[in-house]
């Protein structure tokens, strides 16, 4: 232990074993775990300890005197018939060591100097394994003779034939390059030649930890003293290993960027795309977040392939509690955030199912590299999306770009074409990134499960047309194919459409840019066929779309259909039964849930009815035509058991739906406050047309309570207990809640009127004593008093029916009741 080595020394001298043994090591290794080199950063710290170091290095290299480095730390293993360490404290010593031998070396010394051949041969022994780039480098560097000729060194090695574009993206190389330069300035500065032979003056104690592996223990004790990794630097190194270790990669392949057509096994190659070449698809504006968008990439790609891979044993609904989706896809978005890495588990149980995946993966990066900024973020963004300033999306290499489950979906189509296409062909891309576009904008994505569904569909889709790839079929004529074995009554609808549109496209390519002309529509977004008739021309078309565009807007239906909510109430007189009406969202509104949307996408009733009316010449014999829809709408057929009197309930409310102007007026008002969706349902024995669980925005619509209640207000002078329902109903002809209640003092006590749930007329009076309460329960027959408040006397309560005969019971009940008011 109180030996010291110089920096050749480690190669050359026996070095401790144990307490027993002595080894000489071959090779020095700077592992995975380590740190990038930190001494030749550029911030000001760094710069002051770079500073330092070398002018300690250099003041002692000229006065000829021992500088001692302390202890460098590490694990020695063997290697066939040598030993190498693997370093875990003095990586930044000895990288300094490194580049000051290497300079010094090629500035006074020859290339065949025997001294010379000994220094480069202990170089090429220490090697870089953090990065495949850094480990080429250093390779490159240990063998470069360079002649500076009044340049520093790195403008000399960045113009060397060897050096790679990506090191630039290598945070190790770039302060190897500083810290060179930073050596080559004192070296120049101070004037002292013969500095090469003094290099043995630079000494340090090596401390051999014994004869192990790098354990995942030790590992973890390395990140307890703060040498910390990203996620995706665990990652990587996982995934490298598993690679490199499993048989199914040990084929010869082409050397990445290699001139000579060297071959070298799959794994080796996939280490070095890994860092020298994929990694620039994730350098934006070199930001330092680089990592964490790759990370991201790699969780994104393993999570589909999961989905993908597991159509057999995890159902889409299962899918949204699935413990390995979780894993791959919901908390790594987090964990990438959060700079946590959970390990490799989870991704080695699926590479060892699927190892295919890693070749998969290759072709997708490879691919990716080649055309994402050319081509492939143009089509992660719809075409109706798209403006000036953004045509494209990067949400999967740019961190600071939010992911979500529809951006999941669209991922997962660009993926999928690429493993199985394992080629880029535009035009082929932009027609599938087309169709898969159109069916995710219309398609309810409201979970994990339609994400799953989604994902495998469009899988089978892409599948389905590659068999047809080598056969000369066009990619529409493909796809058109798919509902001869395939379709079923289950089938996604925007895929039922986008089959359909395929067969004209494959008839007629002119098709294609008139289906895009309506896709692009801001309102419909990809849904192009709701006004089309099987069969009709190119012509037919145009001129039904020439009016639909005019129907809507971005908004959803446009003003001049909007106005009478003419466009609206002609839709809802398509709707001839109960089963039809009832859970029925109503809008005229573009929202996110899409209600209208899916109601022109799948009523075949209301696409009837836009197939005759856009056939019309004109706006106003459109709206004509419209008006006559409403005219001459057909009854509603009632449910099953349905009495007479549930029947003339769902006639009024069927009435109102259809022609009541004002409820549309107000049901507008109260959308655009909460940017919610009136509903039509049952609750409380009445049918509602309501905003789901908002009091204020819910009207019962099936009865003339509202007619009623006014009458009686205005006839007997009675007060509304709610002065809102009051105001709203002299302007719209409406009441909201689920009860009216009115009130009217008479002397010292309060006549009450509530029209309740399930038509209960509610009639109570008010007293200021019990003891009145008590005089005046002898007045009226099964009366009673309120258990709770004792000053109430509950009168026979009624059921409120039609409105003139609710008139006029209610009008002789309150006649009769103020008259023996008034005589007590």
């Amino acid at each position: 232990m109180n030996e010291r080595y110089s920096f050749t020394d480690l190669f050359e001298k026996q070095v401790d074993l144990n307490n027993d043994e002595k080894v000489v090591l071959e090779k020095i290794i700077i592992p995975k775990i380590q740190r990038p080199y930190a001494q030749g950063r550029k911030d000001a710290a760094s710069t002051y300890v770079r500073n330092s170091i070398l002018d300690d290095i250099f003041e002692k290299l000229i006065k000829g005197e021992v500088l001692e480095l302390n202890f460098i730390y590490g694990i020695i293993r063997a290697s066939y018939d040598s030993y190498v360490m693997e370093l875990l404290d003095g990586q930044q010593r000895l990288t300094t060591l490194f580049l000051l031998n290497w300079y010094l070396v090629n500035r006074e010394l020859e290339a065949d100097d025997e001294y010379n051949l000994k220094v480069r041969s202990c170089l090429l022994n220490f090697t870089y394994e953090t990065r495949s780039s850094t480990t080429i480098f250093c390779k490159k560097l240990a063998e470069f003779k360079i002649n500076l000729n009044g340049n520093t060194p790195q403008e000399v090695i960045i113009r060397a034939k060897w050096y790679f574009k990506s090191f630039d993206r290598d945070s190790t190389i770039v302060s190897m390059l500083t810290m060179l330069d930073a050596i080559h300035e004192q070296y120049e500065r101070r004037k002292t030649r013969g500095l090469v032979y003094k290099l043995s003056n630079l000494q340090f104690y090596v401390k051999s930890l014994g004869f192990y592996k790098l354990s995942e223990e030790l590992y973890i004790k390395m990140n307890a003293r703060g040498l910390q990794l990203t996620p995706f630097e665990n990652f990587k190194a996982d995934l490298s290993n598993f690679v490199s270790h499993h048989n199914s990669f040990e084929y010869p392949v082409p050397l990445y960027n290699n001139d000579y057509n060297d071959e070298i096994p799959f794994h080796y190659n996939f280490s070095i795309k890994l860092d020298a070449k994929w990694v620039d698809i994730f350098w934006i504006n070199e930001t330092e977040e680089f990592d964490s968008s790759y990370m991201r990439f790699f969780t994104r790609f393993f999570a589909i392939k999961y989905i993908i891979s597991t159509k057999n044993s995890v159902s889409d609904n299962e899918m949204r509690s699935d413990v390995n989706i979780k894993k791959l896809y919901t908390d790594a978005e987090n964990r990438t955030k959060e700079n946590r890495y959970l390990g490799f588990q989870v991704f080695e149980d699926l590479l060892k199912k699927y190892p295919e995946f890693i070749e998969d993966l290759y072709i997708v990066l490879d691919l990716f590299h080649e055309f994402h900024k050319s081509h492939i973020k143009y089509y992660l963004l719809p075409e109706w999306e798209k403006t000036e300033s953004r045509k494209g999306d990067d949400f999967y290499c740019n961190v600071s770009t939010a992911m979500t489950q529809i951006k999941l979906i669209a991922f997962s189509a660009v993926v999928e074409y690429l493993s199985l296409y394992k080629s880029f062909d535009e035009i082929i891309f932009k027609q599938w990134m087309r169709v898969v576009w159109n069916i995710i904008e219309n398609t309810n994505i409201d979970s994990l499960t339609p994400v799953s569904s989604l994902i495998r569909k469009l899988t089978a889709l892409l599948r389905h047309t590659l068999t047809y790839k080598d056969s000369g079929i066009s990619f529409y004529k493909a796809l058109s194919l798919w509902g001869e074995n395939n379709t079923d009554g289950r089938e996604n609808r925007a895929v039922i459409e986008e089959i359909e549109k395929a067969k004209r496209i494959a008839e007629d390519i002119e098709w294609e840019n008139v289906f895009i002309e309506a896709e692009t529509h801001p309102y419909f977004k990809g849904m192009a066929t709701f006004f089309y008739t099987e069969g009709m021309s190119i012509d037919h078309y145009k001129d039904r779309f020439y009016h639909a565009k005019e129907m809507f807007d971005v908004n959803g239906i446009s003003l001049k259909y909007r106005e009478q909510h003419l466009l609206i109430r002609a839709i809802v007189c398509q709707f001839l039964s109960w089963d039809e009406l009832r859970e029925r969202y109503i809008t005229e509104r573009a929202e996110k849930d899409k209600y209208l949307k899916n109601i022109l996408a799948s009523d075949q009733e209301v696409r009837s009815m836009f197939s005759i009316v856009l056939d019309m010449p004109s706006e106003a014999s459109i709206k004509n035509k419209l008006e006559e829809y409403i005219s001459k709408a057909e009854e509603v057929e009632p449910w099953i058991n349905a009495g007479e009197d549930d029947e003339i309930a769902l006639k009024l409310a069927v009435k109102r739906l259809r022609n009541d102007i004002k409820l549309y007026d107000w049901a507008a008002i109260k959308e655009k406050e909460g940017n919610l969706t009136f509903r039509i349902y049952w609750y409380g024995g009445h049918i509602m047309f309501a905003i789901p669980r908002k009091q204020h925005a819910r009207i019962v619509i099936d009865t003339d309570r509202a007619e009623v209640a006014y009458h009686i207000h205005k006839k007997y002078d009675f007060n509304y207990s709610d002065d809102n329902q009051h105001s709203v109903y002299e302007l719209y002809n409406i009441i909201f809640g689920n009860e009216i209640w009115l009130l009217k003092k008479v002397d010292k006590l309060t006549v009450w009127i509530g029209f309740c749930l399930n038509r209960d007329l509610h009639l109570r009076i008010e007293c200021n004593t019990k003891k009145m309460a008590k005089t005046l329960l002898e007045e009226f027959d099964d009366s009673y008093i309120d258990e709770e408040y004792k000053n109430f006397v509950i009168l026979k309560y009624e059921k409120y029916l039609t409105k003139n005969k609710t008139i006029n019971d209610l009008e002789y009940r309150l006649d009769e009741i103020l008259e023996i008011i008034s005589n007590l």
